[in-house]
């Protein structure tokens, strides 16, 4: 049984929930604070698994009490379910928050983010993956620009040029925007020097995910000459299935941010091979010599050797950074789609699917490291199989494209 504390002044929000979860009340347990000084009276009466806060309460902010909940509970899973769109609230709630949902928030929503972040939850308090990979004091922390531009670009008033702003402090991630935009990538027959205009031209949306994959990138550094000959396939790959997810959720016809969750997804799915390449030392010697000798799968290799598998140790990293829980679920679950509690599309099944979808294209040698077996079942489950044509044909167009022909 989870426990579940929601903080609210609003009587009939507190309201609401109760019959949205009424549902769930054999899994979870819930409890209601009007207040800061409610909710942390009761907090230190009972354990409390997750704790959901409006920012507007009657004698604190939202933001304040859950930078005290993290000081005090640092176990407890820190969410803000609020309407209140501030840009200087919004910046701190995503400082100390791992999920911000804002109001009003349909129950399926509601239910399915606390779903995720209970099975998420699992990896970061796994003492294998914490002794392999380092607690939170010895990994590195998502840089501050990351929670800077989340909350410049849900500001509705937020410019180019002020993203540029942001952007101007920071050099590696200002050349790596010129470079992207640069790229044959954009087709385009002109230089761009701005980074206004590179920032008009690649969109508000994909900036964050830039900046978190040169963060990843310099997070965890492959220096092994013997290593590095992975890196090139493991990119490549990490880039196809980004696209191929976006274009999966497009052809769904998935609403506001869900296809850039699918891209964001599919950029980072290949993040826990990454660790292990970095950190794996001797045992990822083992794993390698294990994928090329035999026949089993890979993820049954790592859990073996590890004792986790590399879709958890990205989970846990993720989960440390405070990134949304769909996008997490969608790493986490990549190989096993099915031991979600959704019934419907999202950025998993959009990566589960780009991932196996591309996976042929991968260089002999290389694609046993990458391997993954479509889950059929989980498709007719949710009602998608009967799409599977559809995307291969977008699979064949972004191996196309990737490919310049």
């Amino acid at each position: 049984m989870k426990n579940i504390l929601f903080v609210d002044y609003d009587e009939n929000v507190i309201s609401g929930i109760q019959r949205q979860l009424r549902p769930y009340r054999e899994q979870w347990q819930l409890f209601f604070a009007r207040n800061g000084a409610q909710a942390l009276q009761l907090m230190a009466q009972q354990p409390i698994d997750l704790i959901v806060s409006d920012i507007m309460l009657t004698d604190i902010h939202g933001d304040e009490l859950l930078k005290k909940v993290s000081e005090l509970y640092p176990g407890a899973v820190r969410m803000i379910l609020s309407g209140y769109t501030d840009e200087e609230s919004l910046k701190k709630g995503l400082e100390v928050a791992h999920q911000y949902l804002s109001k009003p928030c349909s129950p399926e929503i509601l239910r399915e983010a606390i779903s995720q972040i209970f099975k998420i939850q699992a990896c970061l308090h796994n003492p294998l993956i914490v002794a392999g990979i380092g607690d939170a004091n010895q990994l590195p922390r998502l840089p501050k620009i990351y929670q800077e531009l989340n909350a410049a670009i849900a500001d509705e008033n937020t410019s180019a040029s002020d993203i540029a702003g942001i952007f101007a402090n920071d050099m590696v991630l200002s050349a790596k925007l010129l470079q992207l935009v640069n790229s044959p990538y954009f087709g385009l027959n002109r230089v761009i020097s701005s980074l206004t205009d590179a920032i008009n031209l690649i969109g508000l949306k994909k900036l964050n995910n830039l900046v978190l994959s040169v963060h990843v990138k310099t997070s965890f550094p492959v220096r092994n000459p013997e290593i590095e000959c992975y890196m090139e396939y493991l990119w490549q790959d990490s880039v196809r299935v980004s696209e191929l997810a976006r274009l999966i959720a497009l052809s769904e016809n998935q609403q506001e941010d869900r296809p850039d969750q699918a891209y964001l997804g599919g950029l980072l799915h290949n993040m826990g091979l990454l660790i292990f390449l970095s950190r794996g030392g001797d045992r990822l010697k083992a794993l390698l010599e294990q994928v090329k000798n035999t026949d089993a799968p890979a993820a049954e290799l790592e859990a073996a050797i590890f004792g986790f598998t590399r879709s958890e140790a990205a989970a846990y990293v993720l989960s440390l950074w405070k990134i949304p829980p769909r996008i997490i679920e969608a790493i986490l679950l990549q190989n096993t789609p099915n031991d979600t509690d959704y019934d419907g599309i999202n950025a998993l099944t959009a990566v589960h699917v780009a991932s196996c979808l591309l996976k042929t294209s991968m260089r002999s040698g290389c694609d046993r490291l990458f391997e993954m077996n479509l889950d059929t079942a989980y498709l007719q489950r949710i009602n998608k199989l009967e799409r599977l044509p559809n995307w291969q044909i977008l699979a064949d167009k972004v191996i196309a494209r990737q490919s310049g022909k």
